[in-house]
């Protein structure tokens, strides 16, 4: 309850601006939240049955989107055929997701687990399958945020 009353009277202060350039980007969207993570506002929202998240920086400039789409069945051929021939196949599939940007390559990040462990991991690919960088958030709680990509 406390979280939906911080996330309305947050929706009252957004910027205009910004407001105005997620729904250029999302007109159909419903239903979105807002919130501030990493200096940006956040739009989340749910479309086509995947959660989605937005990012603005505060000149309401798109920074990054990103996709959950939770399968290895929506991400592009050779990034599943990476993961499936790593040792990280091993792991428990946690999450995946496809992140955009205006101006950068996509990446798809793959997070796993350690089963009965609370060690975790996201791989982060590019679209040709390739792995950029692995990183073990078994205490970052695996946020994804602009800062990770620069």
């Amino acid at each position: 309850m406390l979280l939906l009353v911080s996330a309305s009277a947050f929706a009252k202060e957004l910027p205009a601006k910004i407001q105005a350039a997620f729904e250029k980007m999302y007109p159909q969207a419903v239903n979105v939240e807002w919130e501030q993570m990493a200096g940006c506002y956040v739009a989340e929202f749910v479309m086509d049955n995947r959660e989605i998240d937005v990012w603005f920086d505060e000149n309401a400039q798109w920074v990054m989107t990103e996709n959950d789409v939770e399968s290895l069945e929506k991400v592009p051929a050779p990034v599943a055929e990476a993961f499936m021939e790593s040792i990280m196949s091993s792991m428990r599939l946690k999450d995946v997701r496809i992140i955009t940007f205006p101006k950068h390559p996509t990446i798809i990040v793959i997070e796993v687990e350690v089963y009965n462990s609370n060690e975790e991991f996201q791989l982060f690919y590019s679209s040709d399958g390739k792995l950029q960088q692995q990183l073990n958030v078994s205490e970052l709680g695996g946020e994804i945020y602009p800062g990770l990509f620069d």
